[in-house]
């Protein structure tokens, strides 16, 4: 692939539209996530057992329907297993950094995240499931508000803004059938290392692997960047709130600039030149930093969209 331009940049600024943790800390003692999770899952499952009535209450001191406390109990529940999930997560990564130190003392980079030394495959379907899943979620959630706004005839206060999330939602629909429609649309794809790890200071060689459905692009991107990630807490007690940050140090982007027609089986060669000073991968610290490769490819139909994890590191 003759590939036009190579613009790089040394501008911190923040990437958009990041949902996914790519850190395995949740900031809490692993025990902690489980118990805090553990709070959510047990009020979560008692309410859903009272909406469900199978704990029997006095009738005249529910003053929603029974389906509303279900509802609440499910969102209760799910909300606390997405805390066990992250807490696990966490405990995985603090064994497996325990016993790769021990079993290969002289390369932290196997201690530091579940590597392919071969490369990394991009998960085909996961990141639909878990598209589906959270707008799923987020549809039961905001069936609580609907039914206050609208069922009940809440202030007018209560049904502008539950009528705002409520076009969020489409939106949060719309990306999941997206997400989804790339999965049925494009096959597995893959990035190949050159070097495993690529270490700081040196270039780094990567071998993309496309996906097939994957035929003819008009136009694309494929960028290395170095990102640091962090949550950002605001508000205090009751009101405080936490949003996932990613912020990039660096980028290197190849254009694509002209129509390009992919044969099966290709392979396409990229070559970066990071400058020295930037920090090297460390997924398991508690402020994470990691190198990724990012492909766009502006496609008839449904565009190309891809992500894939670079191990590069420090030499030991």
């Amino acid at each position: 692939m003759d590939l036009g331009r190579l613009i790089t940049s040394t501008e911190r600024r923040r990437l958009a539209g990041r949902t996914e943790r790519r850190g395995a800390q949740t900031g809490f003692p692993t025990w902690g996530a489980f118990a805090f999770g553990g709070v959510f899952v047990a009020a979560g499952a008692a309410i859903t057992l009272v909406g469900t009535r199978v704990i029997r209450v006095d009738s005249s001191t529910v003053h929603a329907p029974w389906w509303l406390l279900t509802v609440m109990g499910v969102v209760f529940a799910l909300a606390g297993l997405a805390v066990w999930g992250m807490a696990w997560r966490q405990h995985e990564s603090e064994k497996r950094r325990v016993s790769a130190s021990l079993r290969h003392p002289g390369e932290p980079a196997l201690a530091d995240y579940a590597w392919d030394p071969a490369g990394f495959a991009a998960p085909r379907w996961s990141r639909a499931a878990k598209a589906l899943a959270g707008a799923g979620g987020l549809t039961l959630f905001l069936s609580i508000f609907n039914y206050w706004a609208f069922g009940i005839d809440g202030p007018w206060l209560v049904k502008a803004v539950t009528i705002l999330f409520d076009l969020i939602l489409v939106a949060v629909w719309w990306e999941a059938g997206v997400r989804l429609g790339r999965a049925l649309k494009f096959g597995d794809s893959r990035l190949a290392f050159a070097h495993f790890p690529h270490r700081l200071g040196e270039p780094v060689r990567l071998h993309w692997h496309p996906a097939t459905g994957i035929e003819r692009a008009l136009r694309g991107t494929f960028t290395l960047r170095c990102v640091e990630e962090w949550f950002e807490r605001t508000g205090a007690g009751e009101h405080a709130s936490a949003s996932l940050v990613q912020e990039e140090i660096w980028s290197g982007v190849w254009h694509l600039d002209t129509l390009y027609l992919f044969t099966p089986g290709e392979v396409v060669d990229l070559h970066f030149e990071p400058p020295a000073g930037l920090p090297p991968t460390h997924l398991s610290a508690d402020k994470p930093v990691f190198w990724e490769f990012e492909v766009n490819l502006d496609l008839p139909g449904l565009d190309f969209e891809e992500v894939y994890l670079v191990p590069v590191y420090a030499a030991p």
